[in-house]
């Protein structure tokens, strides 16, 4: 690819926040080519029309020195004469955990070709037409502390024909040249190295309820980030110590509730009088006539430094500033740090002025004003006062309605419709797409104009009640013109139901449709497990379902909460992926794309590319183990070569981090699981280090394979020192287990937990003997261990289960604990089991689609079915099923050669096996040691071990 093309923008700054650009290029295409393609990236996301078609979205998510650029061909939608290319760019001005800020740019670049030869090329410049696009409200919210803004429409503020030839550009502007290919932050432009997303309309299947609604008659949230931390940009965790203060203007004396809806905040004073939050985030109070000071203290630790609040009062309040001017001021910070988990220990602790306390002290304004060098006004950028989730959850239900028949017609795929005529108050609809999904929504309407149509996604409702998705602000505001629009949504969203309200209702409105596109990695579902259990089958498909949501540009940990891809996660989602879709390409890129972050970081990061730099030890280990096991799925030796350099690199780097007892201390964030576990932040914590030999004698092995003679011995002495100050340091004799930890006073741990001793028993650590102690533990766990907490972490527990022959308990623990999602109608696989966190209330668990609880997907057909790869890519198959209690099973197991078919059933004492494999490959098949007889492919055999070939 040959770059002629300009990056460019507007005048707006490098880090407009929220900002959301439109540019345009007429232009007339070449009488003879016979290709047209378009390449084009954008800093953060762009949105891509051609003759008011819409093309497609991205980029994928990269590094900002190998930003990743897409090419489209478009030949098929341009026509003769004038033509007219749009794009729609969004400039987060902020890091998020998909992206790190660099500053705002776009550039593009068709090629019209000729017999392979590029013959005129249109490219971004200065002739290139820009204007802000005023349609979205850029004082907005956070979606969560891992992605961007809120989505707030006002279709009335822009025109919607922007991306159609037709329409008058005369008022826009000239972009602006930033430079050519090259420019920083963008030091290097990478073909994008997978294939487009999937575009997937899935309609829903019901309304649930109809309800009149009235919410909270006030409310705001306040962005402490550009008073607290100015010129600032990074996700990384932030502490400070300070408030806020406003004076509430009430127009008369009046009882109410302050609401805190999302927390963060622990005490207020009101008029003088301190208050605390209850455990529910609200506090009664009483206003008078007039001005009331409020003090809150915002101090804490944030990734995302967003205070929410709302005012549930018989009639509105408003908002003045202690200076005059605006509503609110922040007051601070008396001292704040960013807090960093990168190898080095760090003083993680404030020392706050003592004008903190004397502030706190303070009962009226006049003293108050004592203190006003520490003011600092928040500007109506950096609040927001349409935030839909506070609107949808802090309400009234004035009166639940019957669901017509009529009502459900907005689901349906024909030309139907819903009408909703003005009532009492805002109508609210909850609509269920019937099962979990991940991308945009789109709906037909017809409305009069200024109609809010507010639209909150989440993932769960039982038995009436709603789990709120607290700290996800999963949400559209649709501000809508006069008469019959369609809107798509430019976020992606994860989701099950979609509560819609209808507010400002003045006339009827009618909803034609409402639907969502399917964004996920394009897979086949080539996998496949059906057996006697139809229990275990739906486990299987909720679990391939949440595989495939949690597939994106990434693999991700949720498409909800946080749409993240978590390095240690991956490693598990790419071992499902294997026996479900054998989407090679998606893991490759994601163990490309992990040690690019040894820029700054000494070993690879927890989650990347993300602008929260931190290193989950563990989940650095687990990439080291994938590069291993995706060249064990593939044979792709190429990848391995290609990836060996960065491994390596990484085992030395952590050798930088033994201790004088021998052991890995490193300071990080050094969690395994949700469990109450002694993990602390610094000290030796003993399931890492175990993690760390199998890492280093599987990264050996990848020495041996390239003659890295040096490396490989480097290596193995590495691993087996590490073993024995494990083994000398980290068991506890009197217990006779491993704990969990040392502390870094050389406090030893009085924790001991499954988990710790499982990791060990998997990675060899353990000497026979204590292997055989540690298998007694994993079959009866002592009362005092800390048990399993979470789906990912019993993906190791099975695997120490498989890897001791036990696979009925493991079936067991799959009917047990995913049966339960079944119970509650789960279309995917729960973050948590119910019942792991205490703070999740009456709720199941946090994220309801969560890709490193989809074990069953694995190990179904690993382990039941009994295929696994012996050589690399499958060259040698072992066979080797274990039906335990079921009375018949099949099933397909993907491989880079071909698809393995297997079908076993049992007929009295009879074991009878239908298997294919393709060509190239060799099996070695094992069948099941109690049954007398074996008929393979229709011929008895004489004995249970037997060998094919094609």
């Amino acid at each position: 690819m040959h770059w002629k093309a300009q990056w460019i923008w507007d005048n707006s700054g490098e880090h407009p926040r929220n900002y959301w650009l439109s540019f345009r290029k007429k232009f007339i295409a070449p009488q003879v080519y016979d290709e047209a393609l378009l390449h084009i990236t954008a800093d953060s996301r762009y949105f891509l029309y051609v003759n008011g078609h819409f093309v497609g979205w991205g980029p994928v998510r990269s590094w900002p020195f190998e930003q990743s650029y897409d090419t489209y061909s478009i030949k098929h939608l341009l026509k003769p004469g004038e033509n007219i290319i749009a794009v729609l760019v969004t400039h987060y001005g902020i890091s998020t955990f998909q992206y790190i800020e660099g500053r705002g740019g776009m550039i593009a670049q068709l090629d019209f070709q000729k017999d392979g030869k590029v013959v005129e090329s249109i490219i971004t410049d200065k002739s290139w037409k820009a204007k802000e696009h005023r349609g979205f409200n850029r004082a907005s919210i956070r979606i969560s502390c891992q992605q961007a803004w809120a989505e707030i429409y006002d279709a009335n503020k822009f025109d919607n024909r922007w991306t159609e030839i037709e329409m008058d550009d005369s008022d826009w502007e000239n972009a602006i040249e930033i430079g050519p290919v090259g420019t920083p932050p963008w030091t290097s432009l990478i073909p994008r190295d997978i294939p487009f997303l999937t575009n997937e309309p899935i309609y829903p299947k019901r309304v649930v309820s109809l309800k009149e609604v009235e919410p909270v008659k006030g409310h705001i949230a306040i962005d402490l980030r550009p008073n607290f931390y100015p010129g600032e940009y990074d996700a990384n965790m932030k502490k400070h110590i300070g408030y806020i203060a406003t004076l509430i203007q009430s127009p008369a004396d009046m009882k109410g509730r302050l609401i805190a809806p999302l927390g963060g905040v622990s005490r207020f004073k009101l008029n003088g009088k301190s208050y605390q939050f209850s455990s529910a985030n609200w506090v009664e109070v009483e206003l008078k006539k007039g001005d009331n000071l409020l003090l809150m203290d915002v101090s804490g630790t944030f990734h995302d430094p967003f205070i929410n609040l709302a005012f549930d009062f018989p009639r509105e309040v408003s908002f003045k500033s202690p200076l005059g001017d605006g509503e609110f001021v922040t007051v601070g910070p008396f001292d704040q740090k960013t807090i960093l988990q990168i190898g080095v220990p760090m003083d993680e602790s404030l020392n706050p002025h003592p004008d903190y306390q004397k502030v706190w002290e303070t009962d009226d304004l006049d003293s108050l004003l004592k203190f006003k060098d520490w003011f600092k006004p928040v500007i109506p950028e950096h609040t927001c006062k349409d935030v839909v989730f506070i609107l949808s959850t802090e309400k009234r239900v004035l009166k639940e309605r019957d669901v017509l028949p009529e009502h459900h017609n907005l689901v349906l795929a024909n030309d139907s419709f819903t009408e909703i005529e003005p009532s009492g108050g805002d109508i609210e609809l909850i609509i269920d797409f019937g099962m979990e999904l991940s991308g945009f929504i789109e709906f037909d309407i017809e409305s009069p104009a200024g109609v809010i149509f507010d639209f909150y996604a989440f993932e769960s409702m039982h038995d009436g009640f709603i789990e709120h998705t607290h700290g996800l602000h999963n949400t559209l505001r649709y501000i809508a013109r006069e008469g019959r629009q369609t809107y798509r949504s430019f976020i992606r969203r994860g989701f099950r139901y979609v509560m819609l309200t209808i507010r400002n209702l003045t006339a009827p409105v009618r909803i034609y449709s409402l639907k969502t596109y399917l964004a996920t990695y394009p897979v086949v579902e080539i996998g496949r497990f059906h057996s006697s259990d139809y229990k275990l089958n739906r486990i299987w498909e909720i679990s391939k379902h949440t595989e495939r949501l949690c597939s994106e540009d990434t693999y991700v940990d949720c498409p909800a909460y946080e749409q993240t891809f978590w390095v240690g996660d991956s490693r598990n989602e790419a071992l499902i992926n294997y026996t479900t879709f054998a989407a090679y390409p998606l893991s490759k890129r994601c163990l490309k794309l992990v040690p690019k972050s040894l820029y700054r970081s000494p070993i690879p990061e927890s989650q990347v590319p993300s602008g929260w730099q931190n290193i989950l030890t563990a989940w650095t280990i687990f990439w080291m183990l994938a590069c291993k096991e995706y060249y064990l799925y593939t044979g792709e030796l190429d990848f391995l070569e290609e990836i060996y350099p960065s491994l390596i690199q990484t085992a030395r780097n952590f050798k930088k981090f033994i201790n004088e007892d021998g052991l890995l201390d490193i300071y990080a964030w050094n969690m395994l699981d949700w469990a109450p576990m002694d993990t602390p932040s610094s000290g030796v914590v003993t399931h890492q280090n175990a993690l760390l030999v199998k890492a280093l004698r599987e990264t050996a092995e990848i020495a041996r394979m390239f003659g890295k003679s040096e490396d490989e011995e480097f290596l193995l002495s590495f691993a087996d020192d590490l073993q024995r100050a494990i083994n000398e340091h980290l068991w506890d004799e009197e217990r006779k287990a491993y704990i969990d930890c040392i502390h870094s006073d050389g406090t030893r741990s009085k924790v001991i937990s499954l988990q710790t001793n499982v990791i060990v028993y998997l990675t060899d650590t353990a000497n026979e003997e204590r292997k055989r102690i540690i298998e007694g533990y994993l079959l009866n766990p002592p009362e005092d261990f800390v048990k399993i907490g979470s789906p990912f972490m019993s993906f190791f527990y099975f695997e120490a289960l498989a890897r001791m022959r036990r696979i009925e308990e493991i079936l067991d623990n799959i009917r047990k604990n995913w049966g339960v999602m079944l119970d509650y109608d789960a279309t995917t696989c729960w973050e948590t089991f119910p019942g792991a966190f205490e703070w999740l209330g009456q709720k199941l668990t946090r994220s309801h689609c969560h890709a490193w609880s989809a074990a069953p997907a694995f190990f179904l057909p690993s382990y039941i079915l009994g295929v696994r790869p012996l050589e690399p890519g499958y060259k040698k198959i072992i066979i080797e099923p274990n039906l335990c209690d079921l009375s018949w099973a099949r099933g397909t197991i993907p491989t880079p050669k071909g698809n393995i078919e297997v079908s076993y059933r049992i007929k009295d004492d009879t074991f009878l096996a239908d298997i294919y494999i393709p060509e190239g490959c060799s099996a070695e098949i094992i069948f099941p040691a109690k049954f007398k007889k074996f008929v393979l492919n229709g011929e008895a055999l004489e004995k249970r071990e037997t060998k094919i070939e094609r």
